[in-house]
């Protein structure tokens, strides 16, 4: 299983909404007349009209912002005469005072892919320290200020509950769908040769913010796959699953083959050993070409090609490991092919010797190199690249390690294993 870093940047804004409905516009009215403690000859009236509510974010939490401006007016009867009555902002232009309201919550995802948030009332206060942000009814001797204020505290905390409903109806599965579906389909590396990122699992760590963007921690989960095939390749796409929890993506590994054709193994042997001198009882042969190909049992023949004190072919045959010290394919064990007991052997069985094997067991090497760095540019151009209009994938290769070599009709399979770090940008709105 490969792990994928998938950071979202969301903009809760759009939550915004939410919280507005939930929360009342209006606090008080001035039709509705309160005693002042057990005084029946002072009264008083009051009536806070909300503004909209903005957002920021500090880590992982979200702070929701409003201010309320008040309208107040104090009443006095006196034992003898008419009530008289003053107030604060009532007037067409009196400057009205101001409340603040703070609201923080965490904001993250559940597993069914909806918001979730655990709103607090954190401050309600005059929005500053100056007298324009209080109302001291002087006639009353009376400062109506924080009963404006215990008014819209308990207002509003009433309606938190409703707050967390609202929020937790933002439903975003549609839009993981989408780029869920997206990420299943194969990626062309060349012909014939397809990447299958395969996606099993979404997971999420700690949410973080900044100013009014959340970013979401998530882990893609991905079994991926080099896959060969004429056509794109059918995929075992599963549905989006449930969201799980997590905090790190380790990287990715894929499994992908390098192929070394026998002609450019027989090449760079042959480039190798071409003039090379091999001495045996006085006598000296000259390598002019090699010849590989694959015989049973997963073993190599090598047919080499020389002139000197004598003319014609040997053949040698063994099994191909490799050598991560030189990063080349080696056949350790090479020998005389049994079947080289042959006219040339006969007349000349200085050829036969321990030094002539020797001699091709430590020269017959050929480079994994080309082969692997083919297949690690391909699955890099697979993994750095734009998909859609929502998905950009980055990705750097840290290691190729060897883990098999094969011998087919059609060349020498070097099997590794690419391990890097990856990760999924996400435009997300």
């Amino acid at each position: 299983m490969s792990r994928f870093s998938a950071p979202l940047d969301y903009d809760f804004t759009t939550v915004l909404g939410a919280v507005d409905r939930a929360v009342p516009r209006t606090f008080g009215s001035m039709d509705s007349v309160r005693m002042v403690g057990n005084d029946s000859h002072r009264h008083y009236a009051f009536a806070a009209t909300r503004g909209p509510f903005d957002a920021f974010a500090v880590g992982p939490t979200v702070h929701l912002r409003s201010t309320l401006a008040y309208s107040a007016r104090g009443f006095f009867k006196p034992i003898i005469g008419p009530t008289i009555s003053a107030g604060c902002g009532v007037g067409d232009g009196d400057v009205k005072p101001r409340i603040r309201v703070e609201l923080s919550t965490p904001l993250t995802l559940r597993e069914d892919w909806h918001l979730s948030s655990r709103v607090a009332l954190e401050r309600v206060a005059p929005a500053s320290s100056d007298a324009r942000d209080r109302c001291d009814v002087t006639i009353l001797h009376y400062d109506v200020t924080e009963r404006v204020v215990d008014a819209a505290r308990s207002g509003i905390r009433a309606h938190l509950s409703d707050i967390d409903r609202r929020i937790a109806n933002v439903d975003l599965r549609d839009r993981f769908d989408s780029w869920w579906g997206t990420l299943a389909k194969p990626i062309r590396l060349t012909d014939g040769v397809w990447l299958a990122l395969r996606p099993r699992r979404l997971s999420i760590g700690n949410v973080s913010g900044h100013e009014h963007v959340l970013t979401i921690p998530v882990t893609l989960e991905a079994s991926p796959e080099i896959v060969t095939s004429d056509s794109e390749p059918a995929t075992d796409t599963i549905p989006l699953p449930p969201l799980g929890r997590d905090t790190t993506a380790e990287g990715f590994h894929v499994t992908l083959d390098g192929i070394v054709d026998y002609a450019a193994a027989s090449e760079a042997l042959s480039d190798a050993l071409r003039g090379k001198t091999v001495t045996e009882a006085g006598r000296t042969i000259n390598v002019t070409t090699i010849t590989v190909a694959p015989v049973s049992k997963g073993r190599l023949a090598l047919a080499v090609n020389f002139t000197g004190d004598a003319n014609g072919m040997l053949r040698f045959t063994g099994t191909p490991v490799f050598d991560p010290a030189t990063r080349t394919i080696a056949v350790p064990d090479l020998d005389y092919d049994l079947a080289t007991d042959d006219r040339l052997i006969r007349m000349f069985a200085w050829l036969r010797s321990d030094a002539m094997r020797e001699t091709f067991r430590k020269k017959a090497h050929v480079s994994a190199e080309p082969a692997l760095a083919k297949g690690r540019a391909l699955l890099l151009a697979g993994l750095n690249r734009q998909i859609g209009d929502a998905l950009t994938l980055r990705a750097v290769v840290d290691t190729v390690g060897v883990t098999g070599l094969y011998v087919t009709r059609s060349g020498i399979v070097v099997r590794a294993d690419a391990s890097g770090t990856a990760s999924v940008a996400v435009k997300f709105q």
